[in-house]
């Protein structure tokens, strides 16, 4: 199958029904993530992402959604008017997928409100992350998130 022709939609398709399976450890799972993290959605670059949440992780400061999609290319300040249609071009599910096949920690830990700040609507999504990465986890929401960001931070001071 060559992975190339297919749309975002058609790869993360192919990853959804993987992880529905169990089979997130598939070869062609694998090569769909590897294709998608190529692709630029909606201006979203996912390396430029990347980047900023480990340079996040290397300093142990969280890094807000709007540092993140000016980071990644979603949102241009000198053009653009901050709205809830940022937060949804940021492809956050991505950046989790990312990080489990490129062995990685959860970076989406770095992520926080203005401020560095975290409310339960950011923890809850960092495990619908986490979810959609095929990672298996239990416990309450905000103390797993918590753990993923000490991770990412200790991780962060070796990088």
């Amino acid at each position: 199958m060559d992975l190339k022709t297919k749309t975002p939609e058609q790869l993360e398709l192919i990853i959804s029904r993987h992880r529905d399976a169990g089979k997130m450890t598939a070869e062609l799972c694998v090569a769909a993530m590897a294709e998608l993290s190529t692709r630029i959605v909606k201006g979203f670059e996912l390396k430029r992402a990347i980047d900023h949440l480990i340079e996040a992780a290397k300093t142990g400061a969280p890094t807000d959604f709007k540092h993140l999609a000016i980071a990644s290319g979603v949102f241009d300040e000198s053009k653009d008017n901050w709205g809830n249609w940022v937060t949804g071009a940021l492809n956050l599910d991505r950046l989790c997928i990312y990080c489990v096949h490129n062995e990685l920690p959860q970076l989406t830990a770095m992520l926080g409100n203005a401020g560095g700040k975290t409310n339960e609507a950011v923890c809850e999504g960092f495990l619908k992350g986490l979810d959609a990465a095929g990672i298996e986890y239990s416990g309450d929401a905000r103390a797993i998130y918590e753990q993923h960001r000490e991770v990412c931070i200790r991780w962060g001071r070796t990088a």
